[in-house]
């Protein structure tokens, strides 16, 4: 029975310092989570602080985007309007909310009849995104799993480079299942001033003139011809050695290394002696063959 006694007060005091410890683990646990939702709920897309976003106008531009079809008796207007960047300001059409980085409305017009709002995507500032480059230096930003509804969307942005248009312009808005597709050209897909993206193509309509060098065909003709030459002379001289070794194995072929050797020094003596003579006999008949043929010509006339 003592025994008893001085044990339960034990596995008491460990019991009871898990259950503190599990209430403790629990609590912090809780005060974190919410720590972090709360600042992914403030947090918006930060350009200046994005390596990409940061070198490029996006954050110059909100966009708005109009289209309208007949749907007799009635008409369908689909309204969008994009805001990527929190350093730009700009208010939100009344049925978005305030923080959307992108939001479409959808509205059925009857002839005499107030607009009937039937559809609203918005996606908003804490939405997942990411960012990046295509070849053509092409500013992409996609947005992930915005809710709506009981669905989830997407969306994806592309952003050309066009200086010569003051503001930005959806040229193509698509659905693909469950992502929006929208290719938008003007200032916003252009570089910044100072800004260099690491390639030499004029992507934003500067003059040629700001163009390097190597960008001049006619400056690098003459290495384009002097690379073309070395690789050939290499390829002549790698097939000669194979052809001499292959030669000289084929004599010696049962007999010593230095049989070998003797029959490829010897051969490489004798190719190397008769190249001149092989040189002049090929330019004698490159420059008799064009004297004959014009000879030819005037016995002919």
């Amino acid at each position: 029975m003592p025994m008893w006694t001085e044990t339960l007060p034990i596995c008491t005091k460990v019991v009871i310092n898990n259950n503190t410890q599990g209430w403790f683990s629990m609590r912090s646990q809780a005060v974190i989570g919410g720590f972090v939702a709360l600042l992914q709920v403030g947090s918006a897309i930060k350009c200046s602080e994005n390596e990409i976003l940061k070198k490029y106008r996006i954050n110059e531009n909100s966009i708005e985007h109009h289209t309208s079809r007949d749907t007799p008796p009635s008409e369908t207007r689909e309204d969008w309007w994009i805001n990527i960047c929190e350093e730009h300001t700009s208010e939100a059409p009344k049925e978005c909310k305030g923080g959307d980085v992108l939001c479409g409305t959808t509205n059925v017009v009857l002839k005499g009849k107030d607009p009937l709002l039937t559809q609203v995507i918005d996606f908003p500032a804490d939405t997942s995104s990411r960012v990046s480059v295509n070849d053509q230096q092409q500013v992409i930003v996609n947005l992930d799993k915005a809710s709506w509804g009981s669905h989830s969307m997407d969306a994806q942005l592309t952003f050309i480079c066009d200086s010569s248009k003051k503001s930005d312009t959806v040229t193509s808005s698509t659905w693909h299942e469950q992502q929006i597709q929208f290719v938008i050209e003007g200032p916003s897909g252009c570089l910044k001033s100072g800004e260099n993206d690491g390639n030499d193509d004029d992507h934003s309509g500067d003059d040629n003139k700001d163009r390097p060098d190597h960008d001049d065909p006619v400056k690098h003709k003459g290495s384009g011809f002097g690379g073309w030459f070395l690789w050939l002379v290499t390829y002549a001289i790698l097939f000669a050695l194979i052809y001499l070794l292959t030669t000289s194995y084929m004599a010696t072929r049962g007999g010593t290394f230095n049989d070998f050797r003797e029959e490829f020094v010897e051969r490489s003596t004798g190719l190397a002696s008769s190249l001149p003579q092989f040189a002049k006999e090929m330019v004698a008949k490159v420059i008799g063959g064009g004297s004959s043929s014009q000879r030819g010509g005037y016995s002919a006339v």
